[in-house]
C-alpha cells in the first residue's frame, strides 16, 4: 500500500500556483497559502498535501530538492509538474486511462486501480480522489492539445 494520501485539491492549475507561492516565501503557512488562494485553511492543506504527495514540499512546507530543482526555472515550472506527474507511479497510470478511454471508462478503470492500491479507502473517498487525479490528467491533455 503506498504512504502518502491521495491528493483532493482538485484543480491542478491551483496545485502549481500554491508550489509557486511556497517556492517563493519564507516560512510559509496554511494560512498564507489559504489568503493567497482565498481559500479556507481546509483547503489551503489539501493543497500543500497535493504538493506533497508530488514529493515537491516537505511536511514543514520547505522545498524537497525536487522542488528547488524544478522552482530554478520558473517558465518550466508547470511543464516540469506535468512531466512528474505524467512518470508518476499511480497518476501516470490514470493518466493513460484518462488520455485512452471515455471518461466514464477511465473514471472506473481510475477506481479500480486506486481501490487496488488504497484498499482501506472507503467507496466515496476513492471515487472523489480518483476523479480529482483524472481531473488533473484532464488538465495536462487540455494543455497538450492547445500546444499542437
Amino acid at each position: 500500500m503506498m504512504k502518502k494520501l491521495l491528493p483532493q485539491a482538485n484543480t491542478l492549475s491551483l496545485v502549481i500556483r500554491t508550489f509557486r507561492l511556497i517556492a517563493n516565501s519564507t516560512n510559509c503557512t496554511l494560512d498564507e497559502i489559504a489568503d493567497f488562494n482565498d481559500f479556507e485553511k481546509r483547503q489551503a492543506s489539501y493543497y500543500s498535501n497535493a504538493c506533497l504527495f508530488l514529493g515537491l514540499i516537505n511536511e514543514d512546507l520547505s522545498l524537497t530538492s525536487l522542488g528547488k530543482e524544478i522552482i530554478l526555472n520558473p517558465s518550466e515550472t508547470k511543464v516540469r509538474i506535468y512531466e512528474l506527474i505524467i512518470e508518476h507511479e499511480l497518476i501516470g497510470r490514470l493518466f493513460s486511462k484518462t488520455a485512452l478511454y471515455p471518461k466514464n471508462v477511465a473514471i472506473a478503470k481510475g477506481k479500480s486501480l486506486v481501490k487496488s492500491l488504497y484498499p482501506k479507502y472507503g467507496e466515496a473517498v476513492i471515487d472523489r480522489r480518483t476523479r480529482c487525479l483524472i481531473g488533473w490528467c484532464e488538465e495536462i491533455i487540455d494543455y497538450m492539445k492547445m500546444r499542437i
